[in-house]
């Protein structure tokens, strides 16, 4: 089985916290399913609170904040692709998951699982995989809310900025707390830097995907998003479920919703070996 090439401990691993029959580490047995949920860009683990508890009691859930966010702020680097699997890597190794474990990606953390699950196949038992930018395509606009931030990557917080305006707005933007826009300007290098990577390097191979995989997109989403989930979907082993009436940030807006639709059915595929 590949082992991670990082260099000493990563600080992402201060970060990394345990839910519901697995908080503090415990496990209650070598049977129980381990999930790792990977937040997407300028967002933290804090989004998956409410999936983590609504799966927590059942299995063992781990939440961390990736390089460059929240508490793994200070944790810099280029951002590549490459670092964020190591990291991912480095999660898994310091819980010391034996069995193959389920990955559950919101957006770039979607793009992080996939690329973990093609470089360690053998570690991975199924994903979840909601909105995954797949901006290295030719179809992917050039107006998207990525692409704006990376036009200006030489200003990296106004990079940040201009990408939660345009996805909160700019009347949420204007109203979040002076401390807090600008913790969200400190996350610029990260945002920049992951998303220009992934336009330069393609971070996974779409006729390499392989399930159990569920890939999920919401019905107010943007075309380019339900195109990539679709996608995924046609791929061996995989399926694609909308959301009814949910956005890009369904893991957080609609947390009963994408559990219940997403990553119970990828759980019980797993467990029964096929789709119900």
């Amino acid at each position: 089985m590949p082992r991670c090439t990082c260099m000493g401990r990563s600080g992402v691993i201060e970060s990394v916290r345990f839910h519901g029959s697995s908080e503090m580490g415990a496990t209650s047995d070598s049977d129980t399913l381990t999930l790792v949920l990977i937040h997407g860009s300028m967002d933290r683990q804090a989004a998956f609170a409410r999936v983590a508890r609504n799966l927590g009691n059942d299995h063992r859930v781990i939440t961390y904040d990736r390089r460059g966010y929240g508490k793994s702020v200070h944790q810099r680097g280029a951002f590549s692709m490459t670092e964020h699997i190591e990291d991912l890597h480095e999660v898994i190794q310091f819980d010391e998951v034996d069995n193959p474990i389920v990955l559950v990606g919101h957006s770039f953390g979607g793009a992080v699982a996939l690329a973990f699950a093609q470089r360690f196949p053998d570690q991975v038992a199924g994903l979840v995989v909601y909105e995954s930018p797949m901006s290295w395509e030719p179809w992917w606009p050039k107006d998207s809310g990525g692409s704006a931030a990376v036009a200006i990557a030489h200003e990296p917080e106004e990079a940040a900025e201009t990408f939660m305006r345009r996805f909160i707005g700019h009347r949420r933007w204007e109203a979040l707390p002076e401390f807090t826009r600008q913790q969200r300007r400190s996350e610029g290098a990260a945002l920049v830097g992951e998303l220009g990577d992934i336009r330069r390097h393609k971070p996974w191979d779409l006729d390499q995907v392989r399930g159990p995989l569920m890939a999920g997109y919401g019905s107010l989403s943007k075309p380019h998003l339900q195109t990539s989930a679709e996608l995924l979907g046609q791929q061996p082993d995989c399926r694609a479920v909308m959301i009814e009436g949910a956005h890009h940030n369904a893991h957080s807006g609609s947390p009963d919703e994408f559990v219940d639709l997403l990553v119970r059915p990828l759980i019980q595929r797993v467990a029964q070996g096929t789709w119900s």
